[in-house]
């Protein structure tokens, strides 16, 4: 088995045709026919369904298909990659982010970047918990930035840093710092949060805080950017719980009451998929070098 029969059998599923994948890949029907053999019995499975005017995937083939694609993908990024280091480049690196972490902490890492290894190329992609844990797994992200993310075994979690929730009110409503006592006082209020299927562990966190006082929070409108909320808040068609660093850079007629004395916090957390800490090691340092300047400022 080899990258050039692996290739072959690629387009053949797409083709399903031996004898015009044959002519697409310049090589002989008979040819094709014995490497895609030979692949099979060194798998040990049946790939194909051969019929007399049709080539079907079978299940153990879909399968195989749908892991060798990823398989070269990886294959092809170690191969870039691998040449880069040797020119002495700084490569790139694809992240994902929550729109909260572009308010504290993202800012200062790419800041760092430009200034440590200049050469590298960062490509941000704005997402939500659920689509980082699907792009770690799917290889097409290197590593993401989520609030109170819940990990499956394949991925590795780090705790940035943690800080309080607030709460977020129109300007004009009736509830304030002078007379907040706690979150039940919003039992009845319209809530814009994110989507519960799109925050793996954010959103079962504020619903946590609200059913430990006594009640489910009302979802009026869903949404996980943090602009959106905030203009939505301001427009006063309902209240808002996210974390205090959303409010950073911010200036709309919305004002806030931090829960200081809740046990619950929201915990930015740096996901990637094991076993690739050595080769994001010069990404992670960075990150180190953020986070402990962030620390000495607090102190």
């Amino acid at each position: 088995m080899d990258l050039r029969t692996i290739e072959n059998f690629l387009k053949l599923t797409e083709r399903l045709n031996y004898r015009k994948t044959a002519e697409d890949i310049y090589i002989a029907q008979p040819a094709l026919s014995r490497q895609i053999m030979q692949l099979e019995e060194d798998l040990g499975v049946v790939l194909f369904d051969r019929h007399k005017r049709k080539v079907t995937l079978t299940e153990a083939g879909v399968y195989f298909r749908d892991e060798a694609k990823r398989i070269l993908g990886d294959f092809e990024r170690v191969r870039q990659h691998t040449a880069q280091i040797h020119r002495g480049e700084g490569g790139e690196i694809r992240i994902a982010h929550s729109s909260s972490s572009m308010q504290f902490l993202l800012p200062a890492i790419l800041a760092r970047i430009q200034k440590e290894i200049p050469s590298m190329q960062t490509v941000l992609i704005e997402s939500t918990n659920v689509y980082e844990i699907n792009a770690l797994l799917n290889r097409t992200i290197d590593v993401g930035f989520g609030p109170n993310v819940i990990v499956p075994k394949e991925i590795n979690a780090r705790t940035l840093y943690a800080e309080n929730f607030v709460i977020l009110l129109p300007q004009d409503h009736w509830l304030s710092n002078e007379n907040f006592k706690s979150l039940a006082q919003l039992a009845d209020e319209n809530f814009i949060l994110p989507s519960r299927s799109e925050s793996s562990g954010y959103v079962e966190s504020i619903e946590a805080l609200c059913q430990y006082h006594g009640f489910i929070p009302k979802v009026a409108y869903q949404s996980g950017n943090t602009n959106t909320v905030l203009r939505l808040v301001e427009a006063g068609v309902g209240v808002s719980i996210e974390p205090k660093s959303a409010l950073s850079g911010q200036n709309m007629n919305v004002k806030h009451i931090e829960l200081t004395h809740v046990s619950t916090k929201s915990e930015m957390r740096m996901v990637w998929l094991r076993g690739r800490e050595k080769e994001l090691s010069r990404f992670f340092d960075i990150v180190n070098t953020v986070i402990n300047e962030r620390l000495e400022k607090t102190l």
